[in-house]
């Protein structure tokens, strides 16, 4: 037996109503996605890398291509900003004064204290610390 063909058109209405609602919504999403990838493309690339240079507007429309479909002449773009020039570092100058006493420690480790002819060096790291006794 089928059931109340009234009750069936109600539950389907009432299906529609909420997938209509969840394709909104997700349309919603879906445009605020975009608009957060435009972001991060614009953050990551630039505004630079959007400008377009008029000599490839000409390339494009010597073709003859597009010729006809373009109304009206393109501006000339507002020129570039100088890039700015690195100021000259000046010399380091030493994190601490020459007067203080150095005490050099060199740390290995028990293995290469044994057979030293057994390992190279490869590296090492330098820390410059005051410590302060009282």
């Amino acid at each position: 037996m089928r059931a109340d063909p009234q009750n069936e058109l109600t539950q389907l209405r009432a299906r529609v109503v909420t997938l209509e609602a969840a394709l909104l919504a997700a349309q919603q999403e879906n445009a605020l996605l975009r608009q957060k990838v435009d972001a991060l493309v614009r953050r990551v690339f630039g505004a630079s890398s959007e400008t377009l240079d008029p000599a490839q507007l000409e390339l494009l429309l010597a073709d003859g291509h597009l010729a006809a479909a373009t109304p009206a002449p393109v501006p000339p773009l507002p020129p570039l900003p100088e890039p700015r020039t690195s100021r000259a570092r000046k010399d380091p100058t030493p994190r601490l004064p020459e007067n203080l006493p150095l005490i050099e420690i060199i740390l290995e480790p028990e293995p290469v204290q044994a057979q030293p002819a057994a390992w190279r060096c490869i590296g090492q790291e330098v820390n410059e610390q005051l410590d302060y006794e009282p």
